[in-house]
């Protein structure tokens, strides 16, 4: 035990030798390195090293030492080129790591995070892509047929709900004119939906 006990030591004195080349980039895992050496020093031995890191969390400050360092230092970069969205994603995500005290509930709060985010993702996607497509059917409502114009708005108005398709499968035109956050991207008022509606349904088969 004794054994195992001083390689337990090592190992960790190894990994903050590999750490403080680059202590910029892990301060989160050199804090915790330091933790478990200083814990391991408290012990002095590894029946009751075992015990205290079982009291602690079984280590789950490790693994969210090196998803605070992973996201830290993605937030720095995004933060100097002045991407504030994704940067403010990165905040959150440090937030629920910070918040988690097992691995369990830190692996499903960053499943829970990682869904909602793409789900945000995708929606606004998908209503960059529904303005193309309004925009274009109602460009088609006043081209004239067979003109150079009309072929750019359908091919705009085909490729715009491609897009939106992608970002979101469930799209129909009932959808469009009924889910709150793509309706009120429509400038429209109803009563002058059904002239767009049987364009877009002509032309984007929804």
């Amino acid at each position: 035990m004794a054994d195992s006990f001083e390689m337990q030591r090592r190992y960790y004195t190894a990994l903050l030798e590999k750490y403080a080349t680059n202590p910029e980039l892990n301060r989160a895992r050199i804090k915790d390195c330091e933790y478990y050496l200083g814990m391991m020093d408290e012990a002095g031995s590894s029946e009751v090293f075992i015990k205290r890191v079982k009291e602690t969390g079984n280590m789950v400050s490790t693994a969210k030492a090196e998803s605070t360092d992973r996201y830290e230092n993605r937030l720095f970069i995004y933060e100097k080129l002045g991407e504030e969205k994704k940067a403010e994603e990165d905040r959150l995500r440090l937030a629920v790591i910070e918040s988690a005290d097992s691995h369990i509930e830190l692996s499903e709060k960053l499943e829970k995070f990682e869904t909602e985010a793409k789900l945000n993702f995708n929606e606004n996607k998908a209503i960059t892509a529904l303005g193309t497509v309004v925009s274009a059917v109602f460009q088609l409502a006043t081209d004239g047929a067979g003109s150079a114009d009309e072929k750019r708005s359908r091919t705009n108005a085909e490729a715009g709900w491609k897009m939106m398709l992608e970002a979101d499968p469930e799209a129909t035109w009932e959808k469009i004119v009924s889910y709150p956050p793509y309706r009120d991207r429509i400038i429209f008022a109803d009563a002058q939906l059904p002239v767009l509606e049987k364009i877009f349904r002509e032309v984007c088969h929804g």
